[in-house]
């Protein structure tokens, strides 16, 4: 083990010691890491100017403006209302309707950010009308958005998808080619599973009310009485930003078909993102100061420093290291559920501090490689390596998604990670088993 990894591998833990801390702002101990990674040599400067302008950095902000602009609407209301009328105040028809909403915004969309960033407003519009804590709820809607990805073999599922099989390629693998519904068959339970803890259970294990009083945390609906209420025209065009912006995240592929198929270029989600946030401030429905007090810096900080963390841990080799001796032990078991075990509870907890494709990049190819040198199909393990690093949800490092649900919900690094561990016991044991059942080597 290198010189390097080791400081690495200190500054990481000495990170998460300061958000588990908890005296430091979350923003300053981002930055704090940030500063340790880049003078050990762990990061380089065009490695943080790079996570700074990260793509899901500029979409969540965006996100938060656009989401400004639609909660000062009437619209909004109206949602919130209708959602008290069908659910008549029962706790689980709230959680329900917000689950189903999550899983179809995370199936259309692919991403885990849009998915959120389109249901919060709406769920805490709602939370406040129905007069439940904002801190009840949303943990349970960021989860499902975050693990609901990839399964539906629809939007993002089918760039994964082509992903996985570019693995199974690049590795000379291709008898073992992943089929087009081989993502929703192995992760159709875990899905069922989500959807009911999400229903019936999370909420019972969240804080009565948030844990940090931060601005980040404020409900998302709670300064709209401090402005005057919009003209119609300003109305309408926040109305319609968000309507628009949320049918381009969630038809996003088909979208960029037609503009290439026009020669136009085609966009990506945080430009769309980007655009929408533009147009609420050109027009005035927000004025650029109000714009910008809307983005929660500290929230953004934080989710720069998991990035640069993650860069680090890639940089110096992290994950080739452990990903070889997965492949070492993995080789040995004769068991397939132990062999199922190692490949999807390492690239689990592993993603909790770096970035799921990079993991996904380093030990998808491992898992086709073990299963290659043992003459057996590789489309379990894959399938556990890539259904591990769509289920990261216990920490702020593991996706930006996290640090959003974190503020929103006022949520300390302790408390977030209370509320995952009984979600993260049921899907791994639910993927490993199910997985290595339908899939056996």
């Amino acid at each position: 083990m290198n010189t390097q990894l080791i400081i690495c591998l200190i500054i990481s833990a000495l990170v998460i010691a300061g958000y588990v801390w908890n005296k430091l702002s979350v923003g300053t101990v981002g930055c704090l890491g940030i500063i340790l990674f880049l003078i050990t040599g762990c990061i380089s400067p065009a490695d943080v100017l790079g996570n700074i302008g990260n793509s899901n950095l500029i979409m969540i902000s965006s996100m938060f403006v656009i989401s400004e602009g639609f909660k000062r609407t009437q619209a909004i209301r109206l949602v919130a209302g209708t959602v008290q009328k069908i659910s008549k105040g029962n706790m689980v028809k709230v959680m329900l309707g917000f689950t189903l909403a999550s899983v179809l915004a995370a199936t259309f969309t692919g991403s885990a950010v849009a998915a959120f960033c389109i249901v919060a407003p709406i769920v805490a519009a709602a939370c406040e009308e129905m007069n439940i804590s904002i801190s009840k709820t949303i943990f349970s809607v960021g989860l499902t958005c975050i693990a609901a990805c990839g399964i539906i073999p629809v939007g993002g599922s089918l760039s994964m998808l082509a992903e996985l099989n570019g693995y199974v390629s690049a590795n000379g693998y291709e008898q073992f080619a992943l089929g087009v519904m081989d993502l929703f068959k192995s992760r159709c339970l875990s899905l069922l599973a989500l959807i009911l803890y999400s229903t019936f259970v999370g909420f019972r294990f969240a804080p009565e009310k948030p844990v940090t009083a931060t601005k980040d945390s404020s409900d998302l609906s709670s300064r709209v009485a401090k402005h005057e209420a919009l003209t119609k025209g300003r109305e309408t065009t926040a109305i319609a930003v968000f309507c628009l912006v949320t049918l381009c995240l969630v038809f996003n592929t088909q979208l960029n078909g037609i503009l290439k198929a026009a020669n136009i270029q085609t966009l990506a989600s945080w430009e769309i993102a980007f655009i929408g946030a533009v147009i609420l401030v050109s027009t005035g429905v927000l004025s650029s100061k109000e714009a910008c007090s809307s983005i929660p810096i500290d929230l953004c900080l934080m989710v720069v420093g998991g990035l640069c963390m993650g860069t680090g841990l890639a940089n110096t080799g992290a994950g080739d290291l452990i990903g070889n001796s997965i492949a070492s032990v993995a080789t040995t078991l004769g068991n397939r559920y132990l062999i199922g075990a190692v490949f999807y509870l390492i690239p689990f907890f592993l993603t909790q501090v770096m970035q799921n494709r990079t993991v996904m990049a380093v030990f998808a190819p491992i898992a086709i490689l073990a299963c290659k040198s043992m003459g057996v199909d590789s489309t379990g393990p894959l399938m556990l390596v890539a259904s591990a690093c769509c289920t990261a949800f216990m920490t702020p490092m593991a996706t930006p998604t996290v640090p959003m649900v974190m503020g929103i919900g006022g949520y300390d690094l302790s408390s977030n990670i209370k509320q995952s561990l009984l979600p993260a016991m049921i899907l791994s044991i639910v993927n490993i088993f199910w997985v290595m059942t339908v899939y056996p080597l």
